[in-house]
């Protein structure tokens, strides 16, 4: 589960209905919280657009 003392910063973000399903599904079958899995997920992205998210927030 995730550690609240781990991060800082709480960033919300509005989805339609389907797009939240679709998250949960593919949380679950990474077995992830939806929270790890759109983290990992803007971390994936971020490194696909040439930003080194450590740079930033030490993310690991």
């Amino acid at each position: 589960m995730d550690d609240p003392t781990r991060f800082e910063q709480l960033v919300k973000f509005r989805a339609p209905t389907g797009l939240s399903e679709a998250i949960d599904g593919a949380a679950r079958l990474k077995w992830q919280s939806k929270s790890e899995y759109i983290r990992q997920s803007v971390i994936v992205r971020l490194k696909a657009d040439g930003i080194d998210p450590r740079q930033f927030a030490g993310v690991a």
